[in-house]
């Protein structure tokens, strides 16, 4: 008892001193829960991703024994945390109580509750150094065995629910982008880049129970307005089928047409994007119709002819949501997921495959039996005026390690950029997100440089479309 009461002496000044100071900045707990923190503190504050923080509960006031000046009032530490995720308005963090001096016995930590201050604690400030392009400081990551870390060009602000599905293009027909992301029931289209929550226009999924699980963007019938394509399951009619949506002059969404398959992009040897269409049905041998370009003809949406070639059906690819196209060293290849979750490269003689899993995603329906459909992310590939400059993948990380990631629950996930190195693809960026992803893009901003973007749901819930260079 002796060397605990020691010991609380001796850490006493150091847990407990005055408001005020101006080394770090100071902010509130908005909410709380066993895992995570919200905090009010943003970049704007001066807080980044993987800064700590002190959770405190302010005690008595402090006054100069002899000028009586009022010097702050006491911070008694209750948690000490680390900051996980960044959006506009707040921060998402993780803590661990404190046991000392908090009122209740030593030992016995107090909880945090909302309306509590809390204080960052300032980054170790780093040595100067020159600043070099990020072109050349991949090399040089490269040349040391070193895969860089990248950091989002731009945050946009928080979503007040789980994406389930992102799409960007020129919906509006304004000369601009916009965005659409689904939470699963309601698509809600925003400005590219988002500048708040609200949203310019919403469409709700019919049905009792519906479930959206991807949505693609193009301007199909040529009106100079790119229509939405909305893929998800219809739980009254028991199939997947795809409501085809566009705005009206009011700036409202209305049905054009819907039809009984799914809609999902790929990319074809040349990089320009495509649509395709599936029917899947409930035939446990068989449920994957032949895969379709999809073409708006004599005022309909349907499929065109022939069939999605894979490499003179050498290689063939069943699943709509499991591949794109690529040109890898001046050779046509099919880029698949294979049922393990590998990135596989297939040229019309070999293949190769990545020794790591990629394109998780919690988007997964049990069909026909035992068959498990995964609505995968994209894998966009770049080019450049030397031909393949990367293909780009998402690997989710299963919550509790990996023992969540067989039911498609995941808390965290790193953006890739896979480059081909003449034998097989290696990663020359990673870029961790602050959750797990269900979307990503290859954008082309008019005006601007392309970006990829991907739509991250964090631990809290939420959702943000970040964006990243390539």
């Amino acid at each position: 008892m002796r060397i605990l009461i020691s010991a609380f002496l001796f850490l006493l000044p150091g847990l407990c001193r005055a408001q005020g100071a101006a080394d770090a900045q100071l902010g509130y707990v908005v909410r709380v829960d066993q895992s995570s923190i919200v905090l009010d503190f943003t970049e704007k504050s001066g807080a980044k991703i993987g800064q700590d923080f002190t959770v405190f509960k302010e005690g008595d006031e402090l006054v100069h024994p002899v000028t009586k000046a009022k010097m702050g009032r006491m911070e008694v530490p209750i948690a000490l945390g680390t900051i996980k995720e960044m959006f506009p308005m707040y921060s998402v963090g993780s803590y661990t109580l404190i046991s000392g001096p908090s009122g209740n016995p030593v030992g016995t930590p107090e909880l945090v509750t909302p309306g509590m201050r809390a204080r960052l604690k300032p980054f170790a400030s780093p040595a100067p150094q020159a600043q070099i392009p990020l072109s050349q400081a991949a090399e040089v990551a490269k040349s040391l065995g070193i895969t860089p870390k990248r950091e989002p060009r731009w945050r946009g602000p928080a979503l007040d629910y789980q994406a389930t599905a992102l799409a960007v293009g020129g919906i509006q027909g304004n000369g601009k982008l916009q965005a659409a992301v689904s939470d699963g029931r309601k698509v809600y289209l925003y400005p590219y880049p988002p500048v708040d929550a609200k949203p310019l226009a919403v469409f709700e999924a019919p049905g009792t129970a519906p479930r959206i699980y991807s949505l693609e963007t193009a301007d199909l019938d040529g009106n100079g307005r790119a229509e939405l394509f909305v893929s998800y399951f219809n739980d009254t009619f028991n199939r997947f089928e795809t409501k085809v949506i566009s705005l009206d002059e009011k700036g409202e969404f209305r049905q054009a047409a819907e039809m009984p398959t799914l809609v999902r992009g790929y990319q074809d040897q040349k990089g320009g994007r495509q649509l395709a269409l599936q029917q899947i049905t409930e035939d446990a041998s068989f449920p994957f119709g032949a895969i379709y370009p999809l073409v708006y003809k004599d005022g309909k949406y349907g499929p065109g002819k022939p069939a999605v070639d894979f490499l003179k059906s050498k290689n063939r690819v069943d699943w709509i949501y499991d591949f794109t196209f690529a040109t890898v060293d001046g050779k046509p290849a099919v880029v698949d997921v294979t049922n393990t979750e590998l990135v596989r490269v297939r040229f019309a003689k070999g293949s190769w495959k990545t020794a790591e899993s990629y394109s998780q995603t919690p988007n997964r329906v049990r069909w026909s039996g035992d068959r498990m459909l995964h609505f995968r992310p994209a894998m966009p590939v770049r080019y450049d005026d030397k031909g393949f400059a990367g293909l780009y993948a998402i690997k989710n990380i299963g919550a509790l390690g990996t023992l969540a990631t067989p039911f498609g629950i995941f808390s965290r996930a790193e953006l890739r950029r896979l480059d081909w190195t003449g034998l097989s693809l290696a990663p020359s960026w990673t870029a961790e997100l602050g959750g797990y992803t269900t979307g990503l893009a290859l954008v082309s901003p008019p005006g601007g440089s392309q970006e990829l973007a991907v739509i991250v749901v964090g631990t809290a819930g939420r959702s943000s479309i970040w964006a990243y260079e390539p």
